[in-house]
């Protein structure tokens, strides 16, 4: 059998100067994959970084294109920038409103890291500890955010 393939259309730059919002480059396009066979686009957003929202608009426009072509769309979402500290990124309700964005967006398929038992906002911490949601293994974690 074929295996799908899913184009991704922008990546980040490891060698850029530190210090400068996260964002990524557009490095493909929809007429590139569906000229190359592909079942799908990837595109990553950075939610906390002062480049969401122009990441958000350009994954939109990508998005509808591959849509009304028939692709699948894949999104990365990973949490950085920001007021965000390096266990936040990954911090369960940083997570959470992470994948709940890229829902929002209209992903097919939305990819997360993979939420670890801390929180980074106060606001959050006080109402996860109201509700005693279970959220010691990662399985309740990953429930948790589908």
């Amino acid at each position: 059998g074929q295996i799908p393939t899913i184009m991704k259309v922008n990546s980040s730059n490891s060698l850029a100067a530190g210090g400068s919002a996260p964002t990524q480059a557009i490095t493909g396009s929809v007429s590139e994959a569906l000229r190359l066979g592909c079942s799908a686009i990837g595109f990553t957003i950075y939610p906390g970084s002062d480049a969401a929202f122009d990441m958000m608009g350009t994954f939109q426009d990508m998005a509808a294109e591959a849509k009304a072509l028939g692709l699948a769309v894949v999104l990365w979402s990973y949490p950085r920038g920001g007021g965000l500290s390096k266990q936040g990124e990954t911090a369960l309700d940083i997570a959470a409103y992470a994948a709940h964005m890229a829902a929002l967006l209209g992903a097919h398929i939305i990819k997360v890291k993979p939420p670890a038992d801390a929180l980074e906002q106060p606001e959050a911490t006080s109402v996860y500890q109201a509700t005693g949601l279970p959220r010691s293994t990662l399985a309740e974690r990953v429930n948790h955010i589908m």
